[in-house]
């Protein structure tokens, strides 16, 4: 396994790092994986890429850590043997967009495939990503299909896309457009909305396409009070996507002359509503799963008006390009 590279300088000396993209040359693609934690669900992750096809050319994993607690060096040894170049990268706490941007600054390659610590794979998943993105040269950045994994119902969830969804922890880049529009924003330090917001800058400067046959599975994960309690802190990031872009939340969705208006409604009236109406249609079928349905939905709408001042009155941060910047990563 190559040495942890955030723990050097250009020269090879121990202190922070600092650097322009590209950092290295040669590399054909790259594999992107940012991870916090949960060791266990980046061994399946990995060993789901393991029993991949690997494109042609020279290619590498890395593992960008963000501030993780518990020691993942046991799962990336583990791996060593049998994955291209497979090193990690670690970071403070920042987030899964400056993760990816560590990785993108790490590495010279020509198409980077991002995907998240707890997704798998299916077979032949990474080499039609890159093959078909190097079969359309209009396309600036590619997606695949993303599943969920297990019994996904109004009490549990998991992101999903087939197309226009733009889930990052399935997507390809090409190099080139990443360092156009800036990388992911790094103001967005939830996994939350920046794989939107980079989308959105990628829609201006050319195709992203879909690759309906790149399949990664995201598992379900049960529903609970917390979870619309933290949701509460993405309404944020919507007005940002509402106020830079013109959408509510996804392309597409126009947000109107008053987008901080819009999305406030979204967030009190809209989403906890149509959440309350799919409780309501599931009394009959599961009187359980709609009755705490509509529980959550009301639930919902207190969180929504705890957001209401983010989305009033927060400033909406300017973009930049965080892949040109002088980056200094502390140790």
């Amino acid at each position: 396994m190559r040495s942890d590279r955030t723990l050097q300088n250009l020269s090879g000396r121990p202190g922070p790092v600092e650097f322009f993209l590209p950092r290295e040359e040669g590399m054909d693609w790259a594999v992107v994986i940012p991870v916090r934690n949960r060791p266990d669900l980046l061994e399946k992750c990995l060993e789901s890429l393991r029993k991949q096809q690997f494109p042609d050319g020279r290619g590498e994993v890395l593992i960008c850590d963000d501030g993780s607690t518990e020691d993942l060096s046991a799962v990336v040894e583990r791996f060593t043997p049998s994955l291209p170049n497979l090193s990690i990268l670690r970071q403070p706490p920042k987030g899964p967009a400056a993760a990816r941007n560590l990785g993108f600054r790490s590495s010279g390659a020509e198409i980077f495939v991002c995907l998240d610590s707890d997704v798998i794979c299916a077979p032949n998943f990474l080499n039609s990503m890159v093959a078909t993105l190097r079969s359309h040269p209009e396309w600036v950045a590619a997606e695949g299909s993303v599943l969920p994994q297990g019994n996904k119902s109004l009490l549990h969830d998991a992101p999903e896309g087939r197309g226009g969804a733009y889930v990052s922890g399935a997507s390809a880049y090409r190099v080139e457009a990443l360092v156009k529009v800036g990388g992911f924003d790094e103001a967005f330090p939830y996994p939350a909305c920046e794989d939107i917001d980079l989308a959105a800058r990628l829609l201006r400067i050319g195709r992203y396409g879909y690759v309906p046959g790149a399949i990664v599975y995201h598992p379900v994960r049960p529903i609970s009070w917390r979870t619309f309690w933290n949701w509460r802190k993405f309404w944020k990031y919507v007005m940002i996507l509402a106020n830079r872009y013109g959408f509510l939340a996804f392309p597409g969705k126009h947000v109107g002359r008053f987008p901080r208006l819009r999305v406030a409604l979204a967030a009190v009236l809209t989403s906890p509503g149509g959440r309350f109406l799919s409780g309501v249609k599931h009394l009959q079928r599961s009187p359980r799963e709609g009755i705490w349905t509509c529980g959550f939905a009301l639930f919902d709408i207190f969180c929504g008006i705890c957001a209401l001042a983010d989305i009033f009155f927060k400033e909406v941060p300017p973009v930049r390009n965080y892949l040109l910047e002088k980056i200094s990563h502390e140790s």
